[in-house]
């Protein structure tokens, strides 16, 4: 695997704004939201990732049997993809914000100030980004992906906790803090949805608000998780259309894409906030042959209606272009987004996955 002498110091590079305005201003708005539909024949998931500075980015695809090894030090992760997924991706390839597996298994990051990553465990060592895609990569289901945390070390320095469903509407919180990570999950998971703020904190709010009827709503974490928990509580079925009116609900001028993801049917729905049409991508007719650049499309020229063959593989320099914008846009990256030392990391990354045939 070519080029992952190249990311020695690749935590460094993972203070990327992802659901967060700036790293300087602890009052800036935040707003990432993500809302489960689970007593359905076709539970869906929703999600709205937003960040204020860019809307680079990509959809990729995930090929099965891929030998990744994380761009982490030490005792990296390695391992060998299951399971093909589709990911949108602000970074690059194997760093996603968002995805679902050909099994249905969905994840989801959104920002949590109060997320702790507690050192090395002693197993091998992921990324905070990478820790998605390894779940996808090797999980059918979120009883699978809970299964393995204790066999994962997750390292960072972007605080982020995240959000797991499948195709039955099982549905889990997991979060990164001092003692490792915490997993709400059945009956300790009530409300299937999650912003901002720590899980048991925002079912505070709930229980502190409940018939209050005169509270002024706002883009604030806990009255968007009060509004999705709200959404769920419903007795008909939700399509994917009406997934997406909650969405506009929990939405704020950064809001960058809306998803909702579909186990069930394998359709991962994708709008962007500039009032373009949904793309729907069937992941049952994608190409998942692995191939030495990952199929993708950048979501600046995504088209309306995009059929399998309009997936190509990324050229370095498109990702490398996107990776510098979204570096230079972050006052905490700017210095990694100089084209010397970018090029570096896309072919890093680029790298780290090798086809095994």
């Amino acid at each position: 695997m070519r080029g992952i002498q190249s990311f020695q110091n690749w935590p460094s590079a993972l203070h990327l704004g992802i659901c967060v305005f700036t790293f300087f201003s602890v009052s800036a708005a935040i707003a990432c939201s993500t809302v489960a539909f689970t007593n359905q024949p076709n539970p869906l998931l929703a999600y709205n990732f937003d960040f204020e500075a860019t809307d680079a980015g990509f959809v990729l695809v995930n090929p099965p049997d891929a030998s990744k090894r994380s761009v982490m030090g030490g005792t990296a992760a390695r391992w060998v993809s299951r399971f093909g997924s589709i990911t949108v991706n602000q970074i690059g390839p194997g760093m996603p914000a968002a995805g679902m597996n050909t099994k249905g298994l969905v994840i989801t990051l959104m920002w949590n100030s109060e997320a702790v990553y507690s050192g090395n465990s002693g197993a091998p060592v992921v990324s905070e980004l990478e820790f998605i895609q390894r779940l996808l990569d090797t999980s059918a289901s979120v009883e699978e992906a809970l299964s393995q945390l204790d066999s994962i070390t997750v390292q960072g320095l972007v605080p982020i906790h995240y959000f797991l469903f499948d195709a039955v509407g099982s549905a889990a919180v997991v979060t990164p803090t001092a003692t490792g990570l915490t997993v709400h999950r059945g009956n300790d998971l009530p409300v299937p949805a999650l912003t901002n703020t720590n899980y048991e904190q925002a079912l505070g709010h709930i229980r502190t608000s409940a018939g209050t009827n005169n509270t002024p709503e706002s883009a604030g974490s806990l009255d968007r998780f009060r509004r999705a928990a709200a959404a769920t509580q419903t007795n008909s079925i939700v399509t994917s259309a009406q997934a997406f009116k909650v969405l506009e609900d929990l939405t704020n001028p950064s809001t960058r894409w809306q998803i909702v993801f579909d186990p069930v049917s394998m359709y991962v729905n994708l709008r962007l906030a500039n009032g373009g049409e949904m793309l729907r991508l069937d992941l049952a007719h994608l190409d998942f042959t692995c191939l030495e650049r990952p199929l993708g499309v950048s979501l600046r020229s995504v088209p309306a209606s995009l059929p399998a063959t309009g997936l190509l593989p990324i050229e370095r320099a498109d990702l490398t272009d996107s990776m510098s914008e979204v570096l230079l846009s972050m006052t905490s990256t700017a210095h990694l987004g100089r084209p010397e030392v970018v090029a570096n990391l896309s072919a890093g990354l680029l790298a780290s996955s090798a086809c095994r045939n």
